[in-house]
């Protein structure tokens, strides 16, 4: 890659910097690599803030903001980071200042960026380009696999499928250097979604067997664990469930991106059978909200909302799947849109007695008594976040509008 009236630019037009050794980590240039440095550390998931602080110095002038394979180290290391919004700032100074012959890989960052935020509908029209245009036959193979994920997680599972069996899977991974790993990621994900969890579940184990590689950022391939769990518990093995979800959990806290810890507390959720789940999925919202990580919020209260349902809280549940419903056109998912409907409109002809379901009466008569919330929550082994949410159901349903009314009111038959 060259620099050409200060604009970034490639020899011949295609990627070899960026595909020379791919996907190994090596190549750092004369004089260190922050770019290569904050990868590594995202690889390893430690110390997220230094990863950021890296890949920011990467960016900010030097020999890496001159060389396109550290600038894809270094945005992909906001991408894993949740950084989004300094991600965006990153490609948008890129698309204005890069040679025409940058654009494509750019434009693969940028589909990235996309997928994230639940923009799958622009993600969808630059990968499409990318794979349907004339452009380099590496960037072609690399956005192909980006592509079937992101149909998947607009519920195009058919056509991931289609587009996906076109690859030849030992050739892209070995001749055209794309990575197996992403591969391997790929496919398990759209086996899960087409209700296939033991094929899933093979190549996600084999997935995670294998060295992470650069395209880290790419969500199969960040969440692979979390979804080995999913199709461990789909396929009936519970236990190896629950060991992956744990793993995840442990690793999202220790990286600490509120997007990564949220769909971690999400997966537990959806792996685990206990009055817990709620709480789980109550607080998996609340970061995935925060983080904007629009995807993965439809599916946690798609999930809430159905768990609501079979606690008796079908005025929780209606509310819960109202929003995900919404989410769910917002991020251009029809099929799910549609799935959330009927679960709504079958809430909504449920029982509207609106009584309490037993864990509610269970915090309401502590919360009677005098304990704090951090007492109940302590008592009954969940969190405080969890005990204000019931709360707020209690106080609705019996229409009142505060813990002094609870407290001050007469006995109540629950």
């Amino acid at each position: 890659m060259n620099v050409k009236n200060g604009r970034p630019s490639w020899e011949g037009g295609c990627m070899p910097d960026l595909g020379a050794d791919w996907p190994g980590l090596s190549g750092a240039h004369a004089g260190g690599c922050q770019a290569e440095e904050a990868l590594t550390l995202v690889v390893h998931g430690t110390d997220r803030l230094a990863a950021v602080q890296l890949a920011g110095q990467a960016l900010a002038g030097g020999a890496c903001s001159a060389r396109a394979r550290c600038l894809w180290r270094a945005i992909t290391v906001f991408l894993c980071a949740g950084e989004l919004v300094a991600a965006d700032a990153q490609l948008q100074r890129l698309e204005g200042a890069c040679d025409d012959r940058v654009t494509d890989f750019v434009a693969v960052l940028r589909a990235q960026h996309a997928r994230l935020i639940g923009d799958l509908s622009g993600a969808l029209t630059v990968l499409t380009r990318l794979v349907s245009a004339e452009v380099c036959p590496f960037t072609r193979r690399l956005a192909m696999p980006f592509l079937a994920d992101v149909l998947v997680a607009a519920g195009k599972v058919a056509d991931a499928e289609a587009m996906f069996a076109e690859l030849d899977f030992d050739e892209v991974a070995g001749i055209a250097g794309i990575p197996r790993r992403l591969l391997l990621a790929v496919r398990g994900s759209i086996h899960l979604a087409m209700g296939q969890p033991c094929d899933a579940l093979e190549d996600l184990l084999a997935c995670l067997r294998l060295p992470a590689t650069e395209p880290s950022a790419h969500f199969a391939v960040m969440h692979s664990r979390g979804l080995a769990a999913l199709a461990a518990r789909a396929a009936g093995r519970v236990e190896c469930a629950t060991d992956l979800a744990e793993q995840e959990q442990e690793a999202a806290l220790a990286w600490g991106s509120p997007a990564y810890v949220g769909w971690a507390l999400y997966v537990r959720a959806v792996t685990a059978d206990t009055e817990g789940e709620i709480g789980l999925l109550v607080d998996a919202i609340d970061l995935l909200e925060v983080a904007q990580s629009r995807v993965v919020l439809t599916a946690a209260a798609h999930e809430l909302g159905l768990r609501l349902v079979r606690a008796g809280d079908g005025a929780g549940a209606r509310r819960e799947l109202e929003r995900a419903g919404q989410w769910a056109v917002q991020i251009g998912n029809e099929h799910l849109a549609t799935k959330i409907h009927t679960a709504w409109r079958d809430a909504t002809q449920s029982d509207p007695s609106g009584s309490l379901t037993s864990q509610e009466a269970k915090i309401a008569e502590l919360a009677r008594a005098g304990y704090s919330n951090k007492q109940i929550a302590e008592s009954l082994y969940l969190t405080v976040r969890t005990i204000e949410f019931h709360l707020s159901n209690v106080y609705r349903k019996l229409k009142i509008a505060s813990r002094r009314e609870l407290m001050n009111g007469t006995t109540r038959q629950y």
